[in-house]
């Protein structure tokens, strides 16, 4: 390079620098209402702007070539707009006379430009740089186009203080989200197609039932979630789903006085595997499998 021999470390760093200038008004509108002395309405509509993560936007390039000249590159994209939202909420809260609560609500959300990590193959351009080959593999970040996301929320948590003796130090709660999402991504053709919006599990539940009574406290939880797009490809049969996963988890506490509490939590009891998938028009590609088995984590916490 310019007469000098490199080494297999060598790393040239040249400057570059980007600006981009926005204004924004956010309004918002919340309103409560107290129905009666145990039932709480609220509501409310807001505009809001969410940036793009440093690691998205910062200009890093990362390329690589294998000995069968294949190229894998990943670019951060310094052109990225924030996203921006108006979000509409609504929800109901009754509380009980010993302390449990009943929520229900439902949410809309209208966004533009929200963002989506892509995974693009085959010849493209990209940042000034030109990749010929077909199994070259250039990931980034764009802006996708308008997206919706809608959905309804349940909450409910009860001590059973009408349990008799010691039983009456019993918990149980259980709470469930239902979210329906649509957005649009170009989709390499000139043309956009839609997509669920990446990470956003239709439905996800959590339910627990535990004891918390003369410092001991007792915790069973299990966590489901639905499959969900984790990354987004060139093609949608290319693009990468994670399955639904259902995780049971336990803890255990113990206050021994003011100071001292020992603890013990167990995760991931029932062995719940990560798997990583392509749809097929046939049948399910695998892409990646893990399995933890369960782990454990003992203790003496001090509090002063």
């Amino acid at each position: 390079y310019n007469g000098m021999v490199l080494s297999d470390d060598m790393v040239f760093v040249t400057p570059v620098m980007y600006s981009k200038d926005y204004t924004d008004i956010l309004p918002s509108f919340n309103a409560k209402l107290e129905a009666t002395e145990n039932l709480l309405l609220r509501a409310g509509a807001y505009k809001s702007i969410v940036r793009p993560k440093m690691s998205r936007i910062a200009p890093n390039q990362i390329i690589e070539k294998n000995d069968d000249n294949e190229v894998e590159a990943e670019f951060g994209n310094p052109e990225l707009d924030p996203y921006r939202a108006w979000n509409f909420d609504v929800s109901a809260e009754y509380y009980f006379e010993n302390g449990g609560v009943i929520q229900a609500g439902a949410f809309h959300k209208q966004i533009e430009d929200f963002l989506v990590d892509v995974t693009v193959e085959g010849p493209q351009t990209f940042a000034g740089y030109v990749f010929t080959g077909d199994d070259d593999e250039v990931s980034y970040s764009i802006n996708g186009g308008d997206a919706t996301i809608t959905g309804f929320e349940f909450n409910y948590q009860q001590p059973l203080e009408f349990l008799p003796g010691l039983l009456d130090g019993t918990l149980v709660g259980f709470n469930y989200t239902y979210t329906d999402t649509e957005g649009e991504v170009p989709d390499g053709d000139g043309g956009m197609r839609y997509i669920t919006l990446p990470a956003a599990a239709k439905s996800k539940w959590n339910a627990m039932i535990g004891y918390d009574k003369g410092g001991l406290e007792l915790r069973l939880t299990a966590a489901y979630r639905d499959e969900y797009l984790d990354e987004l490809e060139g093609s949608p049969e290319e693009d990468r789903y994670v399955k639904d996963h259902m995780q049971i988890d336990a803890s255990a506490k113990y206050r021994i006085n003011d100071n001292f509490q020992v603890f013990a939590d167990f995760i991931n009891i029932n062995d719940e595997d990560y798997v990583a998938f392509q749809k097929g028009p046939d049948r399910d590609r695998l892409l990646q499998f893990e399995t933890y088995s369960w782990t454990t984590k003992l203790g003496l916490r001090y509090t002063y």
